[in-house]
């Protein structure tokens, strides 16, 4: 359920804001009715997808927090944890942009300027709860705002053009359809670019180092992730600079409008992608203790005591002692330890506890981040929840930026920068493109191999 809601909350951003951007940057008027309906159509699915999936979210938090859903807690999670805080923001901000009219065409500079101030607010509620909301400073969240608006900006904006733009000929000799289509290759090239900086940025700053990125589970979904965004910027590449130049010829424009849709699909697989990949810990920092923590909670005729005790960076031990008002401890049965992440959407954390003696339990279990965890015991008919505050542990060493970029990445560029001008070459009808372009490749590669091995 988790990784459901996530993905309709991020379908939901690029539907509802892509409809924005589409409607007032891509398309010029006159845009005939039924064109104006279909995005204004899209733009509301956005919206339906975006607050029900922050609905589930809050629901799914909340059924793992107290074993199961309790709609008593719904107002209290709002009001007094930061991801109801966003959420609740987030809903007002995507009425506020429902209510001035997502898919306005003509409009004067300050409701353009109103709608991406709105816009960025809405986007804000996402990188707050997020990975880079855990991390310290204003650079971590700047990023993954500017992330998340090259994503919401191209990604909705290409859904629509590829799948209502008409890509047959003789309409894809039309003026306004060309000229579309050119302004939708601008914005993908420009948020790519930016979609990569700050990615960049963020592997830098959530993994420790490159065997994160097997050794973990976030760094694998990671690397999953990417090899579609390769294959997203293959697909755009060959777009522009091979296939745009012709777009007059009809066949040409025919093969274009099918890439673009091939391009749309697997933009949306990375968003489910993304789904799973924001649900795990990442690589960066284990959560510690700085001293042992004790706790006493009467829940109905059982008195729960117990202490956490810190192990190993990222790994906890408990005991406890359960017993009634008169003393006595519960009847054996299995008992069982549940921690959920309050601030930030995280898979809860399960393990069980031995019973060493009559009403006294032992465990042990790993939190993959840290925060403000709520946990839950349960032994026998006796079960009551703590909430426990965390802290980082710094014991492993991250990647330096400066060593890594330089020179590799400037190898890298270099290499980019040849397939980029072979491409070119390749759509005008040029010859030498290939030979070009497989030096660019090598030159990739190479200048990849070189982050990689000055990381390690």
């Amino acid at each position: 359920m988790q990784v459901g809601a996530k993905v309709a909350e991020f379908v939901g951003l690029i539907l509802f804001l892509g409809a924005g951007v589409f409607a007032r940057w891509i398309l010029h008027p006159p845009v005939s009715a039924p064109l104006r309906r279909r995005i204004r159509l899209g733009a509301y699915a956005g919206a339906v997808l975006l607050l029900g999936g922050s609905a589930a979210d809050v629901a799914d938090t909340i059924a793992r927090a107290a074993g199961s859903f309790d709609p008593s807690l719904v107002m209290p999670y709002l009001t007094d944890t930061r991801q109801g805080h966003a959420i609740l923001a987030r809903g007002i901000l995507a009425v506020s942009l429902i209510w001035m009219a997502p898919v306005c065409q003509r409009g004067t500079g300050v409701k353009h300027g109103a709608f991406l101030v709105l816009s960025l607010a809405l986007l804000a509620t996402v990188s707050l709860v997020g990975h880079a909301g855990a991390l310290p400073g204003v650079l971590p969240f700047s990023a993954d705002l500017l992330h998340l608006t090259g994503v919401a900006a191209w990604g909705g904006a290409l859904v629509y053009g590829a799948w209502l733009l008409p890509w047959r000929a003789p309409l894809a000799r039309d003026a306004a359809v060309a000229d579309a289509a050119r302004r939708l290759s601008s914005l993908g090239l420009g948020s790519a670019l930016l979609i990569t900086a700050t990615g960049v940025y963020a592997s830098l700053t959530h993994l420790w180092g490159p065997q994160a990125l097997t050794a973990t589970l976030y760094g694998r979904v990671l690397l999953v992730k990417l090899a579609v965004v390769c294959g997203i910027a293959a697909v755009a590449a060959t777009n522009r600079w091979v296939l745009l130049p012709s777009l007059a010829d009809g066949d040409t424009a025919y093969r274009l409008g099918r890439l673009v849709k091939i391009e749309s699909l697997l933009a949306l697989i990375v968003l489910g992608i993304t789904a799973v990949l924001v649900t795990q810990s990442p690589a960066d920092t284990a959560p510690t203790l700085s001293r042992p923590v004790s706790f006493r909670q009467v829940a109905g005729d059982w008195t729960f005591r117990g202490t956490i005790e810190r192990e190993d960076p990222g790994r906890f031990t408990i005991a406890v002692e359960v017993r009634n008002l008169g003393g006595a401890p519960p009847p054996r049965a299995a008992s069982s330890l549940t921690l959920t992440m309050l601030d930030m959407a995280m898979p809860p954390v399960h393990a069980l506890l031995n019973e060493v003696r009559p009403g006294e339990y032992r465990g042990a279990f790993a939190l993959p981040m840290t925060g403000r965890w709520q946990m839950a015991i349960s032994a026998g008919p006796a079960s009551a929840q703590f909430p426990i505050q965390t802290e980082d542990a710094v014991f492993i060493q991250r990647m330096g930026p400066w060593r890594v970029l330089l020179p590799s990445t400037t190898i890298a560029l270099a290499g980019l920068g040849l397939i980029v001008a072979g491409l070119r070459r390749l759509g005008i009808g040029a010859h030498g493109a290939w030979p070009m372009m497989a030096a660019g490749a090598v030159l990739a590669v190479l200048g990849v191999a070189a982050a990689v091995r000055a990381a390690g």
